[in-house]
């Protein structure tokens, strides 16, 4: 019996060399040669394959589990499409992508920084907007649980071929990530409460506190949910040292509400501070309504005379600070560096839990909703809607920014196709005696 001898696989090494217009060839680095589809380095030599500027070594791969998808013959590559040289485009790539896409960098910024066009900027944008939308499926925005109880709800508008559409996003305190997001022709109650939704699916617990400004919707949204919750209101109008914590609890019949009236800056610094609450009582069985108009027989009631006053009504929600005008004051102790409260024993527990909820979230600052709202601000200005615009490839996009801001690791898997002149490597490599040398073209 003949024995067959079988050639041992070593591991490869090539050399990139950059070969400048004098016809000098400077060594870059080394790389190992690995396949391009199981990332082995159970690779060898395959003879030489032709190119522009003559003939270039190719490999083949070696590894036998390797598939090279419906082919009979293992993946043969050459250095240029090797596992490693896609590795090292892609580190070079990685903060250019990471400006696009995660840190939100406007295009003109980008490409001062880069020096690419601002044209090829926007076009690299959609491409990875694209890859990232066939690359993973968006409808969650967060690839694991978070451990999230409270988020900041906040809505603004966009301008889609003249018409305004809003934005609806809900961001978690802890985690810092986008949990919930929708875009609508309208913000109502509905709108809000499926962004509270997906935002409770992205948690691994129930959310316990909501933070918002003074929008109408928002308030009835958090007071219909049917379960204990605190809600921490900001208005973005005078008197904005003031904010409003309502906390909802439940009974077999009736929803107990508390409003509890406080400064600003209440949780900002240890001190005794003063507050003012108001409990209301709502049956969750509405009673049936009256009949309209005045009973059968009764007499007409005379007119109230109109008011005089040159007063004008107040804009926005009706009875939002009632709290400070027919609340019940009292006084409490609060710090920061300890997260503890002191109250009195006669005051109702819900003012206590309220007030706690709150300390969690603004300790040592004072109370806002900013968490959404600049990250709204950056949605609606940095992004740069460009072509054919519907609410929904708005909404993708949208998705797609905020999948790869939750999970900024994402940006190594992703892969793009598009060509980069000689100019974005020179410009862009760290070594400043390689850039005064590197003035022709990359051969491998």
């Amino acid at each position: 019996m003949i024995k067959i001898k079988t050639k041992k696989l070593v591991e490869l090494w090539r050399e990139i060399l950059i070969v400048v217009v004098s016809g000098l060839q400077i060594p870059l680095l080394k790389i190992k040669i690995r396949c391009p589809l199981c990332g082995s380095a159970m690779v060898s030599t395959n003879g030489t394959r032709k190119r522009k500027n003559g003939r270039v070594e190719a490999f083949i791969c070696r590894n036998p589990p390797c598939k090279n998808g419906t082919r009979k013959t293992p993946k043969q590559f050459v250095v240029s499409s090797s596992f490693e040289f896609k590795e090292l485009v892609q580190r070079t790539l990685k903060n250019l992508y990471e400006d696009l896409m995660r840190d939100g960098v406007k295009c003109k910024t980008i490409a001062k920084k880069y020096k690419i066009s601002t044209s090829q900027v926007s076009a690299l944008r959609r491409e990875i907007e694209t890859a990232i939308n066939e690359h993973e499926h968006l409808d969650s925005l967060a690839k694991v649980p978070q451990q999230d109880k409270a988020i900041a709800i906040d809505e603004t508008f966009l301008t889609i071929e003249g018409k305004t559409i809003y934005l609806i996003i809900a961001t978690g305190y802890q985690s810092r990530k986008v949990l919930g997001v929708k875009v609508s022709p309208t913000r109502n109650e509905g709108d809000l409460r499926e962004v509270f939704d997906e935002a409770e699916r992205n948690c691994k617990y129930p959310i316990a506190t909501v933070t918002s400004d003074a929008w109408g919707a928002t308030i009835a949204m958090v007071q219909h949910l049917g379960r204990p919750i605190t809600h921490v209101i900001h208005k973005h109008k005078k008197p904005f040292e003031n904010a409003v914590i309502k906390r909802h609890e439940y009974t077999a019949t009736e929803r107990i509400t508390t409003d509890i009236g406080v400064k600003t800056d209440v949780t900002k610094r240890r001190a005794k501070r003063q507050g003012y609450y108001l409990q209301t009582k709502t049956p969750l069985v509405p009673p049936p309504s009256k009949t309209r108009g005045r009973p059968k027989g009764s007499k007409r009631a005379a007119k109230k005379p109109r008011s005089k006053s040159g007063e004008k009504k107040k804009r926005g929600k009706k009875g939002l600070f009632k709290a400070f005008e027919k609340g019940k004051k009292f006084y409490f102790e609060v710090d920061p560096y300890k997260r503890s409260i002191k109250l009195g024993k006669s005051l109702p527990a819900a003012v206590a839990t309220g007030l706690a909820d709150t300390l969690k979230l603004f300790a040592l600052k004072s109370i806002q909703n900013n968490l959404s709202e600049n990250l709204t601000f950056v949605l609606r200005t940095v992004l740069g809607f460009s072509g054919p615009k519907t609410i929904e490839s708005i909404e993708r996009r949208i998705r797609a920014f905020l999948y790869v801001r939750n999970q900024p690791e994402q940006l190594i898997t992703i892969r793009i196709v598009r060509n980069f002149r000689c100019s974005f490597f020179t410009n862009n490599i760290d070594s400043k005696e390689l850039l005064s040398l590197m003035n022709g073209v990359w051969m491998v």
